[in-house]
């Protein structure tokens, strides 16, 4: 799902912060340092600070603003987080090379190194759309579009290396007609219409590249990205629908389709959920996932919670993080002040 159509959905949720009320207390190893970000260190009228553990697996690789006003990718030579002049950042899954969103709803490519000094992008010829981000393999984008005079939905792949746009209509009864990733950079998915008209939910169905349609793929809900996806890709976080009014409050009291599940695509069984009414940010490894959570004050924390059991086995302070979309990624090949974002 793209930063914009993700933020329109997430505008109301992630300003509810100080509706969590659980407690959560700094695991081994966290630090609640914080260094500012961008060039002047703020957006939104306030300072933006990133959290610096020091070392662990992950980093927080790009920071988008709810407002499309500020967007920061980190500068892995340099050891800092830069602003750069776009709506949206998303960095591809190696690392190497950040896609980016205008105001106008373009697209385009630009390598990370060059970024930080004002490279320049290579804009696609996708439509503007909602923006799935990269593929799984990180060889191509993914936008989808709604034509309003016939009221019908295509998806649009972009291909980095060749350039080549392909087009695929969407023929099936949706609920949430946004295509997602398939863990094969190939297919897609899409949410077909759940039998209650009353809940939001329904079950996923592959979309193939000729737009016909695939198997079903297994629980209720859907797969925005490919963030979505395990180390692996044999594991994947089912998102339900957001922005309807349950987000930010106590996991406890939430329905089980209200939560994110875990989907075991091999066997196509759900094998459990994470207790947060939050989209998950991402994998930590195999087993865990990073989530947020919040103090009984309302500050930021970021939790790396076991799947299968629900322990947080790491917890980090993330105070002077406002609302935004949030992507984290392997700290591997971060070296000097870079390594101090790794938790």
């Amino acid at each position: 799902m793209s930063h914009r159509s993700r933020r329109t959905a997430l505008a109301g949720v992630l300003t509810a912060f100080c509706m969590l009320v659980t407690p959560v207390l700094a695991g081994p190893g966290a630090d609640a340092a914080t260094v500012a970000v961008g060039d002047s260190g703020r957006t939104d009228g306030a300072q933006v600070t990133f959290p610096v553990p020091g070392g662990g697996p992950q980093a927080i690789h790009a920071y988008s603003s709810l407002g499309g006003d500020a967007a920061y990718v980190l500068d892995t030579r340099a050891g800092k987080y830069r602003r750069v002049p776009y709506v949206s950042v998303q960095v591809s899954p190696d690392g190497h090379t950040v896609a980016v969103e205008q105001t106008d709803g373009r697209i385009g490519v630009v390598a990370r190194a060059a970024l930080a000094g004002g490279g320049a992008v290579r804009w696609t010829d996708l439509p503007p759309g909602t923006f799935t981000g990269w593929s799984p393999d990180g060889k191509a984008l993914l936008t989808t579009t709604l034509d309003k005079e016939t009221r019908s939905f295509a998806v649009h792949r972009y291909d980095v290396a060749t350039g080549r746009l392909r087009h695929t209509p969407v023929n099936l009864d949706c609920d949430v007609c946004t295509a997602g990733w398939a863990a094969d950079s190939t297919r897609y998915v899409v949410q077909l219409r759940g039998t209650d008209p009353d809940l939001p939910t329904g079950p996923m169905r592959y979309l193939n590249p000729d737009g016909t349609a695939g198997r079903l793929v297994g629980a209720e809900g859907h797969i925005w990205d490919a963030t979505a996806y395990s180390p692996s890709r044999r594991y994947a976080v089912v998102e339900p629908a957001r922005g309807v009014g349950f987000e930010g409050v106590d996991p406890s009291l939430l329905a089980e389709w209200q939560r994110p599940r875990i989907l075991d695509l091999a066997t196509r069984r759900t094998i459990g959920s994470v207790a947060t009414s939050w989209p998950v940010l991402g994998w930590y490894d195999e087993r865990q996932v990073v989530k947020v959570a919040h103090t009984s004050g309302g500050s930021t924390v970021l939790e790396v919670t076991d799947v299968r059991t629900g322990r947080v086995s790491r917890s980090v302070p993330a105070p002077g993080l406002p609302p935004a979309l949030l992507q984290i990624g392997s700290s591997a090949g971060l070296k000097g002040d870079a390594a101090k974002f790794g938790f």
